[in-house]
Parts: C-alpha cells; structure tokens; sequence
C-alpha cells in the first residue's frame, strides 16, 4: 500500500466504506438516555430536545412561535450550557431587548448574551450572496466548529432566498432542503429548529393548522423528527404548544402543554401540570 492510500477500517467489508456486517454496524445511543430536558416539567412531557434532532414549528401569525423559541434558547443555555446560533431575521433589530425580557429576574444577562450567536440577515457589501438556506448553514457550521453551538435556529422559513431551480417541483425542493438539513444535523452533532408558516388556505379555514398545513411541502411532515403547532388561546395571555409528531422513543409524545405568557417580556411560564398526552 503506497503512502498516499488511506486504510480503511476492518469493520468495512470487502473494502467498501459504509458497507457493514450488522455485528459491526455503529448504533446511536438510546435517545430516551441522552435526550434533555426543555427547562420546563409539562413541554418535557411531550418534547424533548437531543443531538442530531431536526424540529419543524408552525402556527398562525402571531401565535408566539418565534417568542416560545426565544425562550427555550434561553432555557437550555441556563440548563446544560448548551449555545445558540440564531438567524432570525424579522426579530433581528430589538433581539437583545426580547432575550433581556424573557430572561427576566435570572442573574447574570450578560452570561446568556456573551453565549448567543447572531448572523445578520442585512446584506453587506462584503457578502452579497443570496440568503439560502446552504448560505446559512455553512455560517451555522462556523458557529458550531468556532464557538461550539449546539442549537441552529432558523425562523422564519420564508425569509430564506430560494435556490430552486426553475423546472423543479416546490415540493421536492423543500423536501431536498430538509433532507439536508437532517445530514447537518446528524453530521455536526446539533439541533436544528426551522419556524414555516401555514398555508393560507389553512389559516382561512379557521383551525388550528398542523404540520400537513406547512406551504409548499407535505415534506415537512413526512421529515421532521419532532413536530410543534403553538396556538394562542382566545384569552391572549395562554399558549398551547401542541406536540404533533415524535419520531425517536424518548423525545416526547403526541400531546399538549399550557403556557401563561407575560405581554410585557414574552416570558413563558407553564400552567403547573397543564400538560395531556
């Protein structure tokens, strides 16, 4: 074997890498072992956060999904140290004020901030290159190998620039987005959370829309590990987060939970024990 050949694993049969004796292939740890909690008791019941877990949230306009997010951000920080990497272009200009609002009387602001990872949306003159989703993720794998995140938020969606080309099915597009999306996860080890907006259909029809109401794509249904639908109750100051797929044994169950949310900071805080499942 010459030096400039590399070795391949034994394990490999007859020299064909990814070509496995079932005795040998590589398992992932159990997820109901390694699967962490979401910083509250009743959204732990129906979901739970792990490595390598691509998570779809919907919901109308203004149900809170953006705010919910913001706040379990802050929670897995506090939690298990775990950092974020966000692009959220349409809560960029006053993030740090919502962040400082959801973390509320915990001490140390600073600790949270120094530890969030922010990549602008507003173009510049040193990168001019559309705002897709493989745009994105390459500055999310900067975040990941530079400053050690473990959580990529996306939110929303529509703000990403299509690269679709021009004969090609919106669906399969949105569906090779997330199948490329699940690899990044699975391959850098993190989380990955995308907020996509319901159809118009779906909104006009007065209910609460579900995973299969996602524009564009059943894909987001079919793809997704964990799926969330956050409504806003008729009393404004109540949130329902709806568990509505679970794909691994251990990362929750179809179900609800309850939130009281502060108008004045977006602070989520669940109704003690308002969980069903």
């Amino acid at each position: 074997m010459t030096d400039n050949v590399v070795a391949l694993p034994e394990r490999f049969r007859h020299e064909q890498p990814g070509y496995f004796l079932l005795a040998d292939l590589p398992q992932r740890p159990s997820i109901a072992e390694h699967s962490l909690s979401t910083g509250w008791w009743e959204l732990d019941q129906i979901f739970k956060i792990y490595e390598g877990q691509l998570t779809i949230v919907t919901g109308l306009a203004g149900s809170g999904k953006s705010t919910l997010l913001l706040n379990l951000v802050a929670n897995i920080f506090e939690q298990h140290d775990i950092r974020s990497f966000l692009y959220v272009p349409e809560n960029e200009a006053h993030l740090r004020d919502k962040m400082r609002g959801i973390w509320g009387d915990r001490p140390d602001f600073d600790n949270l901030a120094f530890n969030c990872f922010v990549q602008s949306a507003v173009p510049d003159q040193w990168d001019q290159r559309p705002r897709t989703l493989l745009w994105v993720l390459e500055k999310a794998r900067l975040a990941i190998d530079e400053d050690e995140c473990g959580l990529i938020l996306i939110d929303p969606w529509n703000e990403l620039e299509r690269a679709k080309p021009k004969d090609q099915l919106l669906s399969d597009y949105i569906g090779e987005c997330l199948m490329l999306t699940k690899q990044f996860c699975r391959t850098q080890s993190c989380m990955v959370i995308i907020v996509a907006h319901p159809t118009k259909a779906g909104v006009e029809q007065g209910k609460t829309p579900g995973l299969a109401d996602i524009e564009g794509s059943m894909n987001w249904f079919n793809k997704c590990d964990n799926g969330l639908i956050v409504v806003r109750e008729a009393d404004k100051n109540s949130t329902k987060v709806i568990s509505a797929k679970v794909r691994e044994h251990g990362a929750g169950k179809r179900g609800a939970a309850w939130f009281h949310v502060d108008e004045a900071t977006g602070l989520f805080r669940p109704q003690h024990g308002a969980v069903t499942t």
